[in-house]
């Protein structure tokens, strides 16, 4: 009887650390890369990745353009085809700082509301990853997934 029990846990055990991952459902890697706009980096705009069926990632640029993905607060991106959207808007940048993930998020979706004083300083083409054609491939290896967009008009 005794027997019966281990080899109970030794089957289950498979089993159970599959369906135990502390929420990580998803598998993400590094994911970094670089914006630019009229051959110029831009600082503050935020990069989504969309990738159906999977958590978005996102990141914003710093002073040179350069931006590291994250998904749910933790750095990286799923793997797969992603659309891509960048967007970059005349908000004050200390606050964007202030702004949490979703927050910039829920802006972009809200394109039709935002206030006046709120403008797109880059093509508002680019800011939906349905819209903006711009695509990224991430990889297993995340060594891979450095990528660059040169944005014009």
């Amino acid at each position: 009887m005794r027997s019966l029990g281990i080899w109970g846990v030794l089957v289950l055990l498979p089993v159970l650390s599959v369906g135990c991952g502390g929420g990580d459902s998803q598998a993400l890697v590094s994911a970094t890369g670089t914006v630019y706009y009229k051959d110029q980096p831009v600082s503050g705009a935020t990069v989504t990745f969309r990738i159906d069926g999977a958590p978005l990632a996102m990141g914003i640029t710093n002073s040179e353009g350069k931006f590291v993905m994250t998904t749910g607060g933790r750095p990286g991106a799923p793997i797969g085809n992603a659309k891509v959207g960048i967007a970059k808007t005349s908000v004050p940048e200390e606050d964007l700082t202030q702004m949490k993930p979703e927050d910039m998020q829920k802006m972009q979706i809200a394109q039709g509301d935002t206030p006046s004083e709120i403008k797109s300083e880059i093509p508002e083409k680019f800011a939906s990853p349905d819209r903006s054609e711009l695509v990224a491939t991430l990889d297993a290896d995340g060594s891979r997934n450095v990528f660059e967009f040169r944005l014009a008009d």
